[in-house]
């Protein structure tokens, strides 16, 4: 996205001295909007994850500008595990993934050990008498 303003800035004409400023600034700007957004959506997205877990089903909403539920009942549950992957690792958190037949449903940003408790939880209800 810079690179593409740095190349429109280049192509404008020099007619006006107002475009001149524009063309000086606007790849900084868009720079600058760059890094913002890279700054602000991961947080407005991990933030607006609810999630409540009972003996019935996993209900999950999320979203930002349009909110999502997501209801999975947990005998429909296949199997559960934790992910983390390298960035995870070093800030310490981890997604919790179910695993249905329809595919899989994560719940993202969550500690290391709050990850293996909801883990271990969903595991304990989707276990069967003849599992024991």
């Amino acid at each position: 996205m810079t690179v593409g303003a740095f190349l429109i800035a280049s192509v404008l004409p020099d007619r006006h001295e107002w475009l001149n400023t524009v063309k000086d600034v606007l790849p900084f700007v868009v720079l600058l909007a760059s890094i913002l957004a890279a700054a602000i959506i991961p947080a407005l997205r991990t933030r607006r994850w609810r999630w409540r877990l009972d003996d019935v089903e996993l209900d999950l909403r999320h979203g930002v500008l349009t909110d999502t539920r997501t209801i999975i009942p947990v005998a429909r549950i296949q199997h559960v595990d934790v992910r983390r992957t390298l960035i995870a690792q070093a800030a310490q958190v981890a997604s919790v993934v179910v695993h249905t037949a329809a595919g899989q449903t994560e719940i993202p940003a969550m500690t290391e050990a709050d990850a293996a408790l909801v883990r271990d939880r969903i595991a304990g209800l989707i276990r069967t008498p003849d599992d024991d």
